[in-house]
């Protein structure tokens, strides 16, 4: 909280703060599955170059991986049902906190 604090603008809302802090829940959820799913914690390179590209390719594999997961839950199919194919659903905590606060 403390970083937040520090860096934000003087006239930085409590939401708006609120608000920074909550992403960062979403950007580790994803690469938390990145890990999973596309291997981005299974490099074993020497050179900044590499490591460079094995992340972006990772992180572009891992983006379509989700984009076809979403468009196949566009349109049901026969013999499956509708989320069978779908992304998992998440748990908003800063959604949660928010609300219990007032402020969404």
């Amino acid at each position: 909280m403390a970083f937040y604090i520090a860096h934000a603008r003087r006239n930085a809302s409590l939401a708006s703060l609120v608000r920074a802090a909550g992403s960062r829940w979403a950007i580790e959820e994803d690469f938390e599955s990145a890990k999973g799913e596309v291997g981005l914690a299974d490099y074993e390179v020497r050179t900044w170059t590499a490591w460079h590209r094995h992340m972006s390719l990772c992180l572009v594999a891992h983006v379509f991986l989700a984009s076809a997961r979403a468009m196949a839950n566009l349109e049901p199919r026969e013999g499956l049902p509708p989320k069978a194919l779908g992304l998992p659903t998440r748990r908003n905590p800063m959604r949660a906190f928010l609300v219990r606060r007032g402020l969404h």
